[in-house]
């Protein structure tokens, strides 16, 4: 019987590829993946976009170390060291690179979540019905 058991580093060199999609930190602030984060910065990875409804630091620090192309959250920071000093350059400044927001609630980051892992397909249009 084969394992499925990987290391961290051959689990994100495997399937975090530049310019995924990552959902981090979809739990409570206990259960947020710092190993995994610290490894995505080690490997150097580069345009990712993060999701998570509970991002804490560990957004930042990706950020920081430019990581990140957008953000998918409801808020990026530290219940203890307040909104995330990375984030907030990236947002205003674009350092140390421009960065895309889509700003959630809990609840609809929530609701999509649920939706796509019920097969809802997702479409980025936006409809432009007569006012």
């Amino acid at each position: 019987m084969s394992t499925k058991l990987l290391s961290m580093r051959e689990a994100i060199q495997r399937f975090v590829p530049d310019g995924t999609t990552v959902l981090m930190g979809a739990a409570l602030e206990s259960l947020i993946p710092f190993a995994a984060g610290h490894e995505i910065v080690r490997q150097g990875r580069r345009d990712l976009t993060l999701v998570g409804p509970i991002s804490d630091i560990l957004f930042d620090q990706l950020m920081g170390a430019g990581c990140v192309r957008g953000i998918i959250a409801a808020w990026v920071g530290n219940v203890s060291a307040g909104l995330g000093h990375n984030y907030r350059r990236a947002a205003e400044e674009g350092i140390p690179c421009p960065i895309e927001i889509q700003d959630h609630s809990n609840l609809s980051l929530a609701l999509a979540l649920q939706a796509g892992a019920m097969g809802v397909p997702l479409s980025q249009k936006r409809s432009s019905a007569p006012r």
